[in-house]
This record gives structure tokens, C-alpha cells and sequence, in this order.
């Protein structure tokens, strides 16, 4: 991960992964997130796998 990673930015986008149950929302915020911070690729492939979804949660609290 960079040292340019905007923390509210991936925490915005984090929750709003959680608080909803809506598949397309959340792997479109847990997608967002996860460029941001570089963890996962950035192709447009909005469609995370559970293993990508859990790459994203686990990068996302290392900056808390």
C-alpha cells in the first residue's frame, strides 16, 4: 500500500460495504476501496470474489 491512501475516503466506503446487503453496492464500495489502497487490480471488474472482498476488509483495518 502507498502512503498516499485518503483514510476517510476507504472508511466511507468500508461502511457503506457493511451496512448494506445489496450485493452490486457493496462489491461496488468494497472495489473503490480496495484501488484506492491497491490491494486488488483496477480493471473495471466490479464483481469481487469473496477471496477479493476479504483482501479489501483486511487492507482496510491495517489503517485504522
Amino acid at each position: 500500500m502507498t502512503e498516499d491512501i485518503n483514510k476517510s475516503y476507504v472508511q466511507r466506503y468500508i461502511k457503506q460495504a457493511e451496512s448494506t446487503d445489496n450485493e452490486k453496492i457493496k462489491n461496488d464500495a468494497l472495489y473503490r476501496a480496495g484501488t484506492h489502497m491497491e490491494v486488488i487490480e483496477c480493471n473495471g471488474d466490479v464483481n469481487l470474489t469473496p477471496e477479493q472482498q476479504q483482501i479489501v476488509l483486511d487492507a482496510a483495518k491495517e489503517l485504522k
